[in-house]
């Protein structure tokens, strides 16, 4: 996943992409092969003990059993294509905001499409989650980083949620950039960074605190 930027080449509009322009087949495409053996997996987990429900009311035979399994691998993979495919289509590319110069409009530019541009004036708050998990371990050492941007509208309506790569996000560059971009429409921005530590084996609870900044 490329880094976010800000794109000013059209006089006329800024554009934040979030996700360079590759089209949602292709995005998909690209991302299919690594959830294959997963969406086998997990079929096969949820159809096993239904199948062996099965062969005890029915009587089955282990052969038919062990299809059925194989069959439920195969509608996992089917149903997780479908997911992947369809939200392809739904993530957010680009946060587009018109005029350029003071931007009132917030247009949202999905894989296929563009949704219709709205008053910026709809917008209560974006902000920037930021988490970072970190080991359990004395060495805290970094486990997994998520970066989510979010667009809350005034009516409670949440934008899709745009993930954001943690290998070439800046977010504090990022958060600066919208401040810039929303000062004029006065739309709040800000950026939360989390830290949590990994739950141990034995615990299932982690803990961990945040920070905060935002205009």
């Amino acid at each position: 996943m490329s880094s976010v930027r800000v794109d000013r080449s059209n006089p006329d509009v800024v554009d934040v992409v979030l996700r360079e322009g590759v089209g949602p087949l292709a995005f998909a495409a690209r991302r299919w092969p690594g959830d294959v053996l997963a969406s086998l997996v997990a079929g096969a987990f949820y159809g096993f003990p239904v199948c062996m429900g099965a062969a005890v009311i029915l009587d089955l035979e282990a052969e038919r059993i062990w299809a059925g399994v194989g069959i439920a691998a195969v509608l996992g993979l089917v149903v997780n294509t479908f997911v992947i495919v369809y939200g392809a289509f739904r993530d957010v590319n680009r946060l587009r905001f018109s005029p350029a110069a003071a931007p009132d409009t917030l247009t949202v530019v999905r894989g296929a499409r563009a949704d219709r541009p709205r008053p910026l004036s709809e917008v209560r708050q974006i902000w920037i989650d930021h988490i970072i998990t970190e080991s359990h371990k004395r060495d805290g050492k970094i486990v997994s980083v998520k970066i989510t941007l979010r667009v809350l509208l005034k009516n409670d309506h949440r934008i899709r949620p745009a993930p954001l790569s943690r290998w070439t996000t800046d977010t504090t560059a990022l958060h600066r950039e919208l401040q810039g971009i929303l000062a004029p429409a006065a739309v709040p921005v800000d950026l939360v960074v989390q830290r949590r530590v990994q739950p141990t084996p034995w615990s299932g609870v982690g803990g961990g605190g945040s920070t905060g900044g935002g205009s």
